[in-house]
């Protein structure tokens, strides 16, 4: 459907620019007298020009050309403060009707707007937008959690399936110091995977070490987590830094020294105990 055109519009007969009074105006005069109208229906002045606007727009001498281009009905009569159009109230709409107008529509609106909200949440329909509702939040979860496949299980359901309860605790440990967000649903799987060759801790204290370490690259170079876990990459041992960066500091090498170690002595107690 074709939108509504909110425009002003001035209307003026065709025949308009041969009228006796009309003719024999200057191009100056014919000019303010089309620019005057304009600005009246913008302004919703109904026809009422001010003084101070005619004689900074279109000056004093066009303003008596307009008034005095016939002896009875001139096209601008002067009044107090300035001038009116002649006979604008039988061509054009004036400020009341208009005002009236805009304001019928406003209530039919308002109005239509009120029915509609009244239907749309009542009875069935409650129900309908909820399950509307559902089914986006279970689209935008399988667009964003996907890395390179489609996937149709919500994140909830995903979890239920691949991870017990503690694993599902380490997972979200892990899921919340991993430098990438994307691939959340292939990254659990993963997880399931990898914490069924090593104790979940002791994977957590490794990738600790590696998100941590100073020669880990920025974010975007990060590997998806399910990349890194199901390439075992805690087995690559501490990151090497990139060619076109400098060599970390002996401190930084140190330091980082000290947390591989931190992270296998710890993994070698907890074997330990268990054994």
């Amino acid at each position: 459907m074709a939108k509504t055109d909110k425009r002003l519009f001035a209307p003026f007969p065709i025949e308009m620019d041969e009228h006796p009074k009309i003719a024999p105006l200057s191009d100056a005069a014919f000019r303010a007298l089309f620019e005057g109208t304009f600005y009246s229906r913008r302004m919703l002045s109904d026809g009422f020009l001010d003084e101070r606007i005619v004689l900074k727009r279109w000056g004093q001498a066009v303003a008596d050309e307009l008034s005095s281009n016939d002896r009875e009905r001139p096209s601008w009569v002067p009044v107090e403060g300035g001038w009116m159009i002649h006979d604008f109230g039988k061509h054009h709409p004036m400020r009341a009707d208009i005002e009236g107008r805009r304001a019928d529509v406003s209530a039919k609106r308002a109005e239509a707007g009120k029915r509609g909200n009244e239907s749309r949440w009542s009875g069935n329909d409650v129900a309908s937008a909820s399950q509307t509702v559902r089914k986006r939040v279970a689209n935008d979860r399988s667009e964003t959690e996907t890395e390179t496949e489609t996937e149709t299980e919500t994140e909830t359901e995903t979890r239920s399936k691949d991870l017990s309860v503690s694993d599902a605790d380490s997972f979200a440990e892990f899921w919340s110091i991993w430098p990438r967000s994307e691939g959340k649903a292939a990254a659990v799987k993963a997880w399931a995977k990898a914490t069924a060759k090593i104790d979940p801790l002791d994977l957590l204290a490794l990738v600790g070490a590696y998100t941590h370490h100073p020669n880990r690259p920025d974010a975007e170079f990060v590997p998806h987590a399910s990349t890194w876990l199901n390439g075992e990459r805690w087995n690559d041992g501490p990151p090497v830094a990139r060619a076109s960066t400098q060599r970390p500091s002996k401190d930084a090498r140190a330091l980082s020294l000290i947390e591989q170690g931190r992270a296998m002595d710890e993994a070698d107690e907890r074997k330990e105990l268990s054994a």
